[in-house]
């Protein structure tokens, strides 16, 4: 048997083991993804390159399984109402996080107020009038009348703690939500000083990082031992 055949069985093992570690998703086939290592092109089993985007040239790496990752944690989807304009200033909503980190957070833009402008959504430990700590921040191009989401690097929580998510970035936008109290587990505030509504949520949702990293071999690796 040469060297090439037993490598093929040696790296089909590899990814055989990576795939049977996993947790099952439920909705798509788990995706396996190496870093990119700048200008390296590979050959691959049958002597034709492929891109560097698919194998790392030494060392190990990490093959991520990506179907999960920003999932929704808390999620109040009722926008009946006009909540606020983004012109009124300190406008937030605190939320109680159920997973051990938070990854992005959207909020549900009113449809008729402005068109399209920036939306900047930070996270805080407290309102920042209280002596709140900004933990995070993302930034992205709102519509009027959708969702609007942005995502950072997970954020490590406590979970079951109350965090704050504070909405700015723009003057024209306005942000939908409900007056009956749809979410128990925080509260809208608005207008300079953070002034509190507690029977109003505004439409928002969070997000957590359910992605799983396993570090193995590259194939640059293995092969290498053959060399």
């Amino acid at each position: 048997m040469n060297s090439k055949i037993v490598l093929q069985f040696i790296s089909a093992a590899i990814v055989t083991a990576a795939i049977l570690a996993a947790p099952v998703a439920s909705a798509a086939a788990d995706v396996i993804t190496l870093p990119v290592t700048a200008g390296f092109i590979e050959e691959n089993w049958s002597g034709q390159p492929v891109a560097s985007s698919t194998f790392e040239s030494h060392g190990t790496a990490l093959l991520i399984l990506q179907p999960l990752t920003n999932q929704i944690d808390q999620n109040q989807p009722n926008g009946p109402v006009y909540m606020a304009a983004f012109s009124q200033t300190d406008l937030a909503q605190s939320f109680i996080q159920t997973h051990g980190n938070i990854s992005g957070a959207g909020i549900l833009l009113q449809p008729g107020i402005g068109s399209t402008d920036t939306v900047t959504i930070q996270l805080w430990d407290n309102l920042p009038n209280a002596g709140g700590v900004m933990l995070t921040e993302a930034t992205a191009i709102g519509v009027a009348g959708t969702w609007v989401d942005v995502f950072w690097t997970a954020f490590t929580i406590t979970p079951g703690t109350t965090y704050y998510l504070v909405f700015t970035g723009n003057t024209t936008l306005g942000i939908a939500g409900d007056t009956s109290n749809p979410y128990p587990f925080g509260m809208v505030y608005a207008n300079p000083g953070f002034s509190s509504f507690p029977s109003f949520d505004y439409a928002f949702r969070t997000y957590y990082d359910d992605n799983v990293v396993i570090e193995r071999h590259t194939w640059a690796n293995v092969k290498s031992l053959f060399d």
